[in-house]
């Protein structure tokens, strides 16, 4: 990646506290520098409207035995941190789509009014496929998920 493209969305990595606290709870997976994508579509947040707006991020990609965390910007953006026994995953698709790992959230399914739309994060790892059967497993195992 160029000077200019690390300058504008950052190397794609965690920062050392959080990568210290993620093998503190057993790192089953780690990934930095990947390619990846924030599309908001109907997205309605307090002080927030966007409808297809299109975000271009590097990103790092980890799984604990605890949680999941995909976080951008060098580290500083958090873009998804949630334990596996997280309520929230009710509103959140996962899917794989070849190399990429796709994490659909529909706030039309949250209980609070002020958010709505969809966002869908994109993370592109030639380790989808192994992402997307742990996450699922892990999710199972914390309890349902909602619809």
């Amino acid at each position: 990646m160029g000077l200019v493209a690390r300058l504008l969305l950052g190397n794609g990595t965690l920062t050392v506290p959080l990568r210290d606290e993620l093998a503190a709870e057993g790192l089953v997976l780690l990934e930095e520098d990947l390619k990846g994508s924030v599309r908001y579509d109907h997205f309605k947040a307090p002080g927030r409207r966007f409808n297809g707006k299109v975000t271009l991020v590097r990103v790092a990609l980890a799984l604990s035995e605890r949680r999941v965390v995909v976080y951008a910007s060098s580290g500083r953006s958090k873009l998804v941190d949630s334990p596996y026994t997280s309520p929230h995953f009710g509103m959140v698709e996962i899917a794989r789509h070849e190399d990429r790992v796709e994490f659909r959230v529909d706030y039309d399914k949250g209980s609070d009014p002020r958010f709505g739309g969809r966002v869908t994060i994109r993370v592109h790892t030639p380790e989808a496929e192994r992402i997307v059967r742990e996450l699922t497993a892990r999710i199972g195992v914390a309890g349902p998920r909602s619809s």
